[in-house]
């Protein structure tokens, strides 16, 4: 399915529309728990932050579970993988300690509201437990994706990787290590970028997520642009192309992204 982008001015008005978005959702479901998916990184951060200003102005964000879809790991000396330190300033789960879901925990104790608690991620020595839990609290409602600068990955999925995978672990490739030394700048040199992660997979993404949201921002993500919105099907060698795939698909892109005007 080939779908249309959305071209909206800024990262910040894309902010303010996918929260707005996502509170109505919300709203709509009532006390069930709302599964979010969350990448870490830049794209989706003015997100957050717009979030934490809804909180502030009173909405209740209770029931929102905070689904992070990927992390670093290492390897243990028993040959078992854990998730780098969460206090390191590059472990996903930490920025979603710190960068989602505190600025919500503050918003709601100013604003007099209840706040968001649960902030889920996959376990390394049992990744296929985490499509396990999130399809049997009914699926993800709303998953934001973000699309790799040069080498199209979606979370951790590198190119080539199977339609059918679910969350898995697997080996960070060059291009995808050297996007995030944009990410993280305390990574001056390659060989400091982890070269392991755990990651939701294709599979995970399209059949256990009800909604989803790409956005693309930035001059440096018109290449993603083109390629995502000029594919009709999934396309390994760009993973993110699996937003054709999923229902309820939008694309979001600001002006800078886009390469046609």
């Amino acid at each position: 399915m080939n779908i249309t982008p959305e071209i909206l001015p800024t990262p910040d008005s894309i902010g303010e529309a996918v929260a707005d978005r996502i509170v109505a959702l919300i709203e709509a479901k009532g006390r069930r728990p709302f599964l979010l998916g969350c990448p870490s990184g830049r794209t989706a951060v003015p997100v957050y932050a717009a979030l934490a200003r809804r909180v502030a102005a009173g909405a209740d964000l209770s029931t929102l579970v905070i689904v992070m879809m990927d992390d670093y790991v290492l390897e243990n000396e028993d040959g078992t993988f854990q998730i780098v330190d969460p206090d390191a300033s590059y472990s996903c789960l930490g920025f979603a300690r710190r960068d989602i879901l505190s600025p919500l925990t503050a918003a709601a104790a100013a604003a007099g509201v209840p706040a968001p608690t649960e902030i889920w991620t996959a376990d390394p020595k049992n990744p296929s437990d985490y499509d396990v839990r999130i399809e049997s609290a009914g699926g993800i409602d709303l998953f934001i994706l973000a699309s790799g600068d040069s080498d199209g990955h979606v979370a951790f999925n590198q190119p080539g990787t199977d339609r059918s995978a679910g969350t898995h672990l697997v080996d960070l490739g060059e291009a995808t290590r050297r996007d995030n030394m944009d990410t993280f700048p305390e990574f001056v040199e390659l060989d400091m970028v982890p070269r392991k992660g755990i990651t939701v997979g294709i599979d995970t993404i399209a059949r256990l997520s009800e909604s989803v949201i790409m956005i693309l921002t930035g001059d440096h993500k018109q290449t993603a642009f083109t390629r995502i919105t000029t594919a009709d099907a999934y396309d390994a060698t760009w993973p993110a192309t699996i937003v054709t795939e999923c229902r309820n698909p939008l694309i979001l892109a600001d002006m800078a992204a886009d390469v046609r005007v």
